[in-house]
């Protein structure tokens, strides 16, 4: 059956399903928990929570699709829990109401100041002072709306062939020679620009970097032998990541991927008041037009560089540029390219959703061993998951960035070959949730959008508690990249080690009084410590916004 019409039939049944298939029945997996008690060992599925054991889990069904009872008469006084509600919507979100006829308001001093629709509710930690978008989210939301018409309005000179190159041919880039490039000027136009001179500065296999003369001799440029490790770094990663996931276009047929280091971009991310790393923008790949006047005519990776003294934005030290910025900012982009020209030169589709693109983007970080950003992202949405849905219709902010990533490493350690199923989310002409379905190609009861966020939701509560061994239910340990010495992985509890000081303190728990009322974004859920339980809780949920939840024991 099709995912448009197994999509509505039932949550409940959906979830219950994904959860039995792995477990088994509870008499089947007893005798492997004896030995343990199944705190630390195979997470099983109950229908009853008076039957649970530490670690294990309730799949909560929804009656008619938005109402819900649970028993809780004859749980152990000493039992504490985990509820998860939520929405895996792909377009709408959620309102949950919880209440239960036998648990009063506690006294008023023990109440936050938040209220909604008369009901108390737990305030939730602050994701992020200041705003949610900054300049980088505007910019690459500009970008990424102009592409998605780009393939339409120009007439493209390159294709999957490197016969459709520029007839008048490439001219292989040499070490100290300098060109003029168009870089942008604004965060909201894709046809007002800077005209910048930059100097080649290192040639690699697969790459060629060139540096802005004005920051040559400066605070802001690069030595000579952190320059050859960059360049090193990402002439190994560029050949690696196209490896992984398929080449890149070749506009100029010279088989290499260009970088620019300028303080234009710098200048850029303080028009917005904040920093852009860098960008990439898939006009370089059409000819120079009046309509793309912008464009470069080669596949380009423009960046910041390092400005301790905050002459030409906010000012960046060399050493986090050096450590954090520059070398994560390549692969990311590289991503974006790879993802432009597989779906749309080579597939003949359209842009990839940009929800999905960024979160490849910022996994493909990770994956190439740069992911020392990506804590502080996810750091910001585990303050407040309810807040920040996965599917996004604009370019996502950094929380919504951090679920994205977040979901996609779950579902790349989940996955029966992970580097397949990153290939074939970018050989493709689908996108969006299809392309996620179709590229996972799980098993029956482990193939469909729902599935996914039920049991990913499950393993961002169960993820270093120490409450399962059970591999679907919590991320892999972190390991040490072999050639960059960072870490790769997800860590929701613990010291991140990212240069930032970034300390995760797990999924945000809202203390469960009895009366809620919680706003949850599509594809994502509230998270509730319940340490007193009522006899008997009632939850109710928007109709037709694929409601669910998950109640886990924890004590």
């Amino acid at each position: 059956m099709k995912r448009g019409s197994r999509l509505w039939m039932g949550v409940g049944v959906l979830v219950a399903f994904l959860l039995i298939s792995g477990c088994g029945s509870k008499d089947s997996v007893d005798a492997e928990l004896a030995s343990d008690g199944g705190g630390t060992g195979i997470t099983n599925l109950f229908e009853s929570a008076s039957d649970m054991g530490v670690g294990d889990i309730m799949a909560i069904e929804f009656e008619d699709g938005n109402e819900v009872s649970i028993d809780f008469s004859g749980v152990d006084s000493t039992a504490q829990f985990i509820l998860a509600v939520g929405s895996h919507s792909e377009a709408s979100g959620t309102q949950m109401q919880l209440s239960a006829a036998d648990m009063s308001l506690p006294e008023p001093s023990a109440m936050t100041a938040g209220m909604i629709d008369g009901d108390f509710a737990e305030v939730e930690q602050a994701a992020i002072e200041g705003e949610e978008y900054g300049a980088a989210e505007i910019l690459h939301a500009w970008l990424r709306a102009s592409e998605s018409v780009l393939h339409l309005e120009e007439v493209s000179s390159q294709s999957a062939s490197a016969s459709m190159a520029k007839s008048i041919g490439f001219k292989a880039a040499a070490l100290g020679a300098t060109e003029t490039f168009r870089v942008l000027s604004s965060l909201s136009s894709t046809s007002s620009y800077a005209e910048v001179e930059a100097r080649v500065r290192c040639v690699g296999d697969e790459v060629v970097f060139y540096v802005d003369t004005d920051v040559e001799g400066t605070d802001s440029d690069l030595a000579t032998a952190d320059m050859n490790d960059l360049c090193e770094d990402f002439d190994r990663i560029a050949g690696e990541e196209q490896v992984l996931l398929g080449a890149s276009s070749d506009k100029d047929a010279d088989g290499k991927v260009h970088v620019l280091m300028t303080p234009q971009i710098n200048r850029l991310g303080a028009l917005g008041g904040g920093i852009i790393t860098g960008y990439f923008y898939a006009g370089d790949l059409y000819d120079r037009s009046g309509s793309n006047q912008v464009s470069n005519e080669r596949e380009i990776i423009y960046t910041l560089v390092p400005d301790p003294d905050g002459d030409h934005g906010t000012a960046i030290s060399q050493d986090f540029a050096m450590d954090n910025l520059l070398p994560a900012v390549l692969p990311h982009e590289l991503q974006h390219a790879i993802s432009y020209n597989q779906h749309v030169f080579v597939s003949g589709g359209s842009p990839e959703e940009n929800w999905l693109n960024e979160g490849m983007s910022h996994l493909m970080e990770d994956v190439m061993g740069h992911g020392v950003e990506n804590p502080s992202r996810y750091a910001m949405f585990l303050s407040s998951p309810s807040s920040y849905g996965l599917v996004t219709q604009s370019s996502p902010n950094l929380m919504e960035r951090g679920a994205s990533y977040l979901f996609l490493r779950y579902l790349y350690e989940q996955a029966d070959d992970g580097a397949a199923f990153l290939r074939a989310l970018e050989a493709t002409e689908l996108n969006g949730v299809s392309n996620l379905e179709t590229a996972f190609a799980g098993s029956e009861s482990f193939d469909e959008f729902s599935e996914f966020v039920s049991r990913w939701i499950v393993t961002l509560a169960m993820s270093d508690r120490g409450l399962t061994r059970d591999e679907r239910y919590v991320y892999q340990d972190r390991t040490r990249d072999a050639s960059t010495g960072n870490w790769k992985g997800v860590i929701i509890d613990g010291e991140a080690d990212d240069g930032r000081g970034t300390e995760l303190t797990g999924v945000n728990l809202n203390n469960y009084y009895g009366y809620h009322t919680a706003n949850i974004d599509s594809g994502t859920a509230k998270f509730f410590e319940m340490t007193t339980m009522p006899n008997e809780l009632t939850i109710e949920g928007t109709s037709g916004s694929g409601n669910f939840g998950m109640l886990i024991r924890t004590q």
